[in-house]
């Protein structure tokens, strides 16, 4: 039964892959806490590999890019994840410009860090906005009455970005009244965690991209999980069956919405976002859509 929610065990577990040939894995909350693995993970993840299955990494992070990513996971024994095996918002922000001929020889304004900056580097798009933007760097009159914008840029990314600011808000919402201006966010999540689950998590990419679309009173193009730009990705590149496909993730708003909404088995690990205690509360809601099937404390129970 979708939604059941039921606890898995070794034994279970081991039942349940025998009709499962793909993993999907969110990272943070699932693989890793910051730069520290999750217990277990590595260990699970490898015996995957082992014996065949297809395991793919899909993280709506967009602070690092897929070389990166790989760095990572090797440091952290994740030993069979190369970058062809994760997809993050940067690749497919970079794949859906380079898709839209009104780019043609145009830029993007970039409202982001390293890991878009690497993507759209490595995909050969020209981008302008990185960095910090105070300002220090214009007089108040002329920033105010005068945005200065570059005539070449074409669409707007926004993404998870520290720099962020008034400056970058106004430029952004400016260059998004052409109508012919593409809108891309990488994703819309809330928080992020980190190891120390005393600390207030970290405010993460969708309060940006709430503010350039209130201020530019449009909607993006949303990237990540659960959007179906990247399940297309996904399937057009393996080719999976989603029906034998697990998606496994520590957020219900995303990780479990992105398997339920296009077709998968779904299983939620409480290693990072959400409780069990959220999940009674969209039973209560009556939210099937953010109700896993499974759930584990961490991948490392299922050993």
């Amino acid at each position: 039964m979708p939604g059941l929610c039921e606890q898995l065990d070794p034994t279970k577990w081991a039942e349940l892959l025998k009709n499962i040939d793909t993993v999907i894995f969110d990272a943070d909350g699932v693989l890793w806490l910051e730069m520290d693995a999750v217990p277990g993970s590595p260990e699970l993840i490898e015996r995957l590999a082992a014996m065949g299955k297809k395991i793919i990494i899909v993280t709506n992070n967009s602070t690092k890019s897929r070389i990166a990513y790989e760095e990572k996971c090797q440091k952290l024994g994740y030993k069979s994840i190369k970058k062809d095996d994760i997809v993050n918002p940067q690749v497919l922000c970079a794949v859906e410009v380079l898709q839209r001929t009104v780019l043609t020889k145009r830029k993007v304004y970039l409202i982001g860090i390293q890991g878009l900056k690497d993507e759209l580097d490595h995909n050969g798009v020209q981008y302008v906005g990185d960095g910090s933007d105070h300002f220090e760097n214009y007089s108040e009159t002329e920033f105010l009455y005068d945005v200065p914008l570059d005539p070449e840029v074409g669409a707007v990314i926004v993404g998870f970005d520290s720099h962020f600011n008034y400056v970058k808000l106004m430029k952004a919402a400016n260059y998004l009244r052409d109508p012919n201006c593409l809108f891309i966010a990488s994703n819309e999540d809330t928080i992020f965690p980190g190891p120390n689950l005393n600390v207030t998590m970290a405010v993460a990419t969708a309060a940006i991209v709430t503010a350039v679309k209130v201020a530019a009173q449009r909607e993006p193009l949303l990237m990540g999980k659960p959007f179906s730009t990247t399940y297309n990705y996904i399937r057009a590149r393996w080719n999976i069956d989603p029906e034998r496909t697990l998606m496994v993730g520590d957020r219900c708003n995303t990780d479990i919405k992105f398997g339920v909404d296009h077709g998968m088995k779904t299983m939620l690990v409480l290693s990072g976002v959400h409780s069990l205690d959220d999940v009674d509360t969209y039973r209560k809601e009556d939210r099937k859509y953010l109700l896993p099937d499974f759930y584990a404390g961490k991948l490392g129970d299922l050993l």
